[in-house]
């Protein structure tokens, strides 16, 4: 169990934190007819609300909980801001410059949220004992 926990743990990390490297990408095919903005945006969410399901579904070993819940956290708050992100591109281009605006300044909040429970996640894997990060394989 251990073995596909920590899978599931490294996937959403790697997902938060710029992907697997050498591993094949598996993102949704681009639709007919979607612009690349609107595919960029919905292979994303498809991402991030897939390994969230994922994440949830998941019990973390004992001592894991904390790391396992910060992550949670920070793949819901990936997905608040890309929504907020894609809300302030439209209102721009709409000319909705006001909006754009507050929608910019609800993203900045996000991301600052976000680099917060980041750093406490790192913390939380560094104090992580030697064994349980070696048996998660992080």
């Amino acid at each position: 169990m251990t073995d596909d926990y920590g899978e599931t743990f490294r996937d959403a990390y790697a997902l938060l934190h710029g992907g697997h490297g050498d591993e094949p990408d598996d993102t949704s095919a681009r639709r007919a007819g979607e612009g690349l903005e609107d595919y960029l945006a919905r292979s994303r969410a498809e991402a991030v609300g897939a390994t969230r399901k994922r994440l949830l579904g998941a019990t973390p070993p004992p001592g894991v909980e904390k790391a396992h819940r910060l992550l949670i956290d920070l793949l819901q708050k990936a997905a608040i801001g890309d929504e907020a992100l894609a809300q302030q591109v439209a209102a721009y281009q709409c000319g909705n410059f006001h909006e754009s605006v507050a929608h910019s300044e609800r993203l900045h909040e996000l991301v600052a949220e976000s680099a917060r429970l980041d750093r406490e996640l790192i913390t939380e894997l560094r104090g992580l004992p030697q064994e349980v990060a070696e048996a998660l394989g992080i």
